[in-house]
């Protein structure tokens, strides 16, 4: 379940209907309001356990506006959120309109041109269990010869 410190960021946080819609390549990936993480520089400051359990609330956020079945797991950890920070505005936002909806994508199909750019070329991608990931290019491969 959610840290002290998760917790202590998440609960003054109040939904705002007139919140500012933003995005977020890194770390979100994805679209968010301005009354979810009104302090960017704040959310850094936590640790990285902290983190990663508020971003694990936007992952599973976007996986319900794609209509994807949660897992129990998932499913378990954000029925247990929302009973403790219910007041949390991502609560809120579970339905999104059409322009939310293709902003969204937009922002998706942008993180993945840009991984892609950055790591297309790599001999080796890994992506672990917890989301982190790294790349591995050979420099010492010869290019071939030009034309």
């Amino acid at each position: 379940m959610l840290t002290d410190g998760a917790l202590k960021y998440l609960s003054p946080l109040m939904f705002n209907p007139c919140a500012e819609r933003l995005s977020c390549m890194i770390p979100l990936g994805g679209i968010y309001w301005s009354d979810e993480i009104p302090d960017f520089h704040a959310l850094i400051k936590l640790s990285e356990s902290d983190r990663k359990q508020i971003y694990r609330l936007f992952a599973i956020r976007f996986r319900l506006w794609a209509g994807e079945q949660l897992t129990d797991d998932d499913r378990s950890y954000w029925n247990g959120a929302q009973r403790l920070i219910p007041n949390y505005p991502v609560f809120h936002r579970v339905q999104i309109s059409d322009d939310d909806r293709a902003a969204q994508v937009a922002v998706e199909q942008d993180a993945i041109a840009g991984f892609e750019a950055l790591f297309g070329g790599a001999d080796e991608l890994k992506i672990n269990d917890d989301g982190s990931f790294s790349a591995t290019f050979d420099l010492t491969k010869r290019k071939p010869p030009s034309l």
